[in-house]
């Protein structure tokens, strides 16, 4: 039975500046639970209830056994949870964990690898397997006990690897299939991503979709909860995020963001990261470790 509390239950791990684990069982706050990204994965796993969820321009039914594996820097939220109970569990974890624990016949990073033009995935597993899965989250290891943090983090890539062999096997259970949306919205997300190039002005919007701007800046706000201008501006700045590894210089790349000067650019992009591109490509070769807050 769940419990009868509206209070968080959070199991924070901080065993490793590489990894985080919470286990929440509170009722999501859609006040608190605003769009965002990480520069480090994040495993959702839901344990019991359901919630919309949305992801990198999808809204997704959320269900028992449901498994999100979403990319560094993929927009994502919990919409509205639509049960009274909703339990889950996030792993975040960094891609430098990931690969010193692979092989080279086993890597454990793949199951984030891009498949086509989508990098974030969905699983849907047994909901008992992915309990017994994760029975190790609530173990907390303990200084008295020689070898417990070990066994912890092997409990944890045990998980990984078997949410890869699920990737790698493609299971037909696999897909989830997306909640009821706006399909021209969606549409218009999947030509913005599709050209960040581009200014992506409404007026552009207007011409290829033949829609008023009136009702896209309605129709955007209501179903992203982001302006039409202030959603095309942070797909942009990740966007350059990707671009910057790739050409290690931030004059080559503003332009490719659609951003008509450099100095605009850098303006966006301190405010958005709050550093600049110079200082990104400096802390990205580092490898940082996870810092978050709370969880969502």
């Amino acid at each position: 039975m769940p419990p009868t509390k509206k209070t968080p239950y959070y199991v924070n791990t901080m065993l490793s500046e590489h990894y985080e684990i919470y286990h929440v069982k509170d009722n999501v706050n859609n006040g608190k639970t605003v769009y965002h990204y990480h520069d480090f994965y994040e495993v959702h796993a839901t344990l019991s209830g359901a919630a919309t969820f949305y992801l990198d321009n999808r809204q997704l039914n959320l269900e028992p056994g449901t498994v999100l594996l979403i990319h560094y820097n993929d927009l994502h939220r919990i919409l509205k949870q639509s049960t009274d109970y909703f339990e889950r569990v996030y792993v975040f974890i960094t891609p430098k964990f990931l690969q010193d624990r692979s092989t080279e016949w086993t890597n454990l990073e793949a199951c984030f690898q891009p498949v086509g033009e989508q990098r974030s995935k969905v699983i849907q597993m047994e909901p008992s397997h992915l309990h017994e899965l994760l029975q190790f989250v609530d173990e907390k290891p303990s200084r008295e006990v020689y070898g417990s943090d070990i066994v912890y983090e092997q409990k944890l890539v045990d998980y990984m690897m078997c949410l890869n062999q699920l990737i790698v096997e493609e299971v037909p259970e696999n897909q989830v299939l997306p909640a009821i949306q706006n399909e021209r919205i969606v549409d218009m997300i999947h030509f913005i991503s599709q050209n960040l190039s581009h200014p992506l002005t409404l007026e552009e919007m207007e011409q290829n979709f033949f829609v008023s701007k009136y009702y896209i800046t309605r129709e955007f706000k209501k179903y992203t909860g982001f302006t039409f201008h202030q959603f095309v501006l942070k797909k942009k700045l990740l966007y350059s995020k990707q671009l910057l590894k790739q050409y290690k210089s931030s004059s080559d790349v503003y332009s490719r963001c659609g951003f008509n000067s450099y100095s605009h650019f850098l303006k966006a992009f301190k405010k958005e990261f709050g550093i600049t591109p110079k200082e990104f490509l400096k802390h990205a070769n580092e490898n940082p470790p996870i810092q978050f807050n709370q969880p969502h």
